[in-house]
């Protein structure tokens, strides 16, 4: 019975997420048509932090579509301190393969696409979300493991401050323009 109890609990709290985050996308869609000009404008001004916010987003997407079914899992109930590191750093891969496609391609626009340029911008990424996956676990170690706090919410509010650590990271490190291409995307414009 308390398998069952258990499974239709993970069903519930998964269909919740998925509801939220549709609605969230009806939402926001629902902001866009109606102040479609003015959001047009603002878009096209601040187009890099619009595009990092949209990718950032779906990242977390991935990271949380990953994240919450793991964590959730009714056979690892009593062994949620661990687990929810172990899980972390799974959901932390997906996130990250997909944010570095995302911010070079899309929103950094970087298109150097030469060996050296791709390695040094790879292992760049990488590296800075490493520090920033490290920092994420120490709060999830903090707070879930030695507190007790709910592992959802902490890692809520980790994400967060990891979002922000990451765009300064990708912008003024590791997808940094050369003067070299500046004047080549002004020449593209």
């Amino acid at each position: 019975m308390d398998k069952i109890f258990n499974d239709t609990i993970f069903g519930v709290k998964i269909s919740v997420w998925l509801i939220f985050a549709v609605s969230f996308a009806v939402f926001a869609g629902a902001l866009y048509i109606i102040f479609r000009k003015k959001a047009n404008e603002w878009i096209k001004k601040h187009k890099e932090i619009v595009l990092y916010v949209v990718f950032g987003l779906l990242t977390t997407l991935v990271n949380y579509l990953v994240f919450y079914p793991l964590v959730n899992l009714p056979v690892m109930r009593g062994n949620e301190g661990w687990w929810t590191l172990v899980v972390n750093v799974i959901a932390w891969i997906a996130a990250v393969a997909f944010a570095y496609v995302t911010n070079k391609f899309f929103v950094f626009e970087s298109r150097d696409k030469s060996k050296k340029t791709v390695l040094r911008e790879a292992v760049s990424f990488v590296g800075a979300r490493v520090a920033s996956l490290l920092i994420e676990e120490a709060i999830l170690a903090v707070f879930v493991t030695l507190l007790h706090f709910n592992e959802n919410l902490i890692k809520l509010i980790a994400s967060v401050g990891t979002v922000i650590i990451n765009y300064f990271f990708s912008k003024f490190v590791i997808f940094r323009k050369s003067k070299k291409n500046k004047d080549e995307g002004e020449k593209d414009e």
